[in-house]
């Protein structure tokens, strides 16, 4: 959500210099502008297909799978790091000239075609095809893991239990298509635009799509990074009774009680048993472990 707010903000002075059809930032803006939505779309993305993968991991390998504060800060940090890496050649080609003599305007100024196009295919290919595939591998295989087992530790009747695992499929598959049909439009626009709008002669058209166009499908791709919690708040009662007591001022009574699910133990493994007159270590804890990753699961999408 915080990123989607940051995206919006950048996003707004593009739709304002479309209508005005004149840049009033500045040079430092016509850098910092597209090289902050940029890094801020790279990032969420990349955000969303590691959530998707950890899921995945958490369900679908209970037994081998345990993320740390460590690691998810390491991730976290290699996706920002990367799409702020990535987005340089934002600052590098961007500059501010002036159209007749009078009219400031912000355009890309690449060596060469070529790299215009390689570095454009480089972002589709890492920022939506790569995520996207992985999203949609690791959803189903979470589906197929929810809709083919019995959640341990809810005891319903088999109807409820039908309707809830109906319900999370139902929530995994918008979220892949929500994230399918957010970015699609503006990849179809950018492709004409790097590689036929060249060919095109139709003036009018041309200025429909980039003034009226253009913007909806750069805010649908903003939306995108804030659109998921109210998905998740539609299929999940139990979300949207968090949400209700956070905004009532007393969540925090509220998630103590909610909250209390079991957690994974890293400090014991196994138990001592002295019963036939040995020392024998038994496995202890790890069918404990794989019950609560699923009970967390199901508590906040079963309800």
């Amino acid at each position: 959500m915080p990123v989607a707010m940051f995206a919006t903000g950048t996003a707004i002075l593009g739709v304002v210099f479309i209508k005005i059809d004149k840049w009033r930032y500045g040079a430092v803006m016509c850098k910092i502008t597209p090289y902050l939505q940029t890094v801020s779309v790279c990032a969420s993305v990349n955000t969303l297909a590691a959530i998707a993968v950890d899921r995945y991991l958490a369900i679908c390998y209970t037994f081998n799978y345990k993320m740390t504060w460590t690691t998810s800060k390491c991730i976290m940090c290699f996706v920002w790091v990367f799409s702020l890496g990535v987005s340089i050649p934002m600052v590098l080609y961007r500059e501010l000239i002036l159209q007749g003599g009078l009219l400031k305007v912000c355009i890309e100024t690449y060596p060469s075609e070529t790299v215009r196009k390689v570095y454009f295919i480089g972002i589709f290919v890492f920022f939506y095809a790569i995520p996207l595939i992985l999203i949609i591998f690791c959803y189903s295989f979470i589906g197929f893991r929810v809709w083919n087992r019995n959640a341990p530790g809810i005891f319903k009747a088999n109807g409820v239990i039908h309707k809830s695992k109906v319900k999370v499929v139902k929530m995994l598959a918008v979220v892949v298509i929500i994230f399918f049909i957010s970015w699609l439009p503006n990849y179809i626009i950018q492709f004409w635009v790097y590689f036929e709008m060249d060919q095109f002669r139709d003036y009018d058209s041309l200025m429909f799509v980039i003034k009226y166009i253009s913007p909806v499908a750069q805010w649908m791709v903003v939306s995108n990074s804030g659109i998921n919690p109210v998905i998740y708040c539609l299929f999940s009662k139990k979300i949207r009774l968090r949400i209700k007591a956070m905004l009532k001022c007393h969540s925090k009574h509220f998630l103590d009680r909610t909250s209390s699910h079991p957690k994974y133990s890293s400090t014991r493994y196994f138990s001592v048993d002295y019963s036939n007159g040995h020392v024998t270590l038994r496995p202890y804890g790890i069918e404990k472990r794989r019950k609560s990753s699923m009970r967390s699961f199901n508590s906040n999408f079963y309800d």
